[in-house]
């Protein structure tokens, strides 16, 4: 196996590790805010919780798709259309989060969670309209994303 297929097939296991700098990053810029408020450290620590499993969560089907599933690389998951089983459990993984995401921002006091911990959320954003709003435009990116993948006859590289 050349460098080159290594990396492409073993990909998803980078986006767990940015998953994790991530929430590293986020459990450092909540540390002054708890100093101060003590009363927030239950809060960080379940958006801390909840960011790291719904964040890998993606990248664990993808992982388990490649490893178990027999799926050469990464960009396999670029055709949806082709219905592997593993490439449509990752998109429906990805379905889900966008569903109890929007649940939880709109109806659930999401926004609202995220402008009570400052630190989470870069530039801590002070209104949940506009926390809902970047919401929606990345969603609708994302669905977008979803019907190009569908729609365009996009080729797996070759390596």
């Amino acid at each position: 196996m050349n460098v080159i297929n290594f990396i492409m097939k073993n990909f998803w296991v980078a986006f767990i590790l940015v998953t994790f700098i991530n929430a590293a990053v986020f459990k450092y810029r909540s540390i002054s805010h708890v100093e101060a408020d003590p009363s927030l450290a239950p809060g960080y620590s379940k958006l801390l919780r909840g960011f790291l499993f719904w964040a890998n969560f993606p990248w664990v089907v993808m992982g388990i798709g490649i490893v178990y599933g027999g799926i050469p690389t990464v960009f396999h998951f670029f055709r949806p259309q082709d219905g592997n089983p593993f490439v449509l459990a990752f998109f429906c993984s990805i379905f889900l989060i966008w569903v109890l995401g929007t649940v939880w921002l709109f109806f659930r006091n999401g926004a609202e969670t995220l402008i009570n911990h400052p630190g989470f959320l870069r530039g801590n954003p002070k209104n949940p309209a506009m926390i809902k709003a970047v919401w929606v435009i990345g969603l609708a990116g994302g669905i977008l994303a979803v019907i190009m993948m569908y729609t365009q006859n996009l080729q797996v590289p070759n390596f």
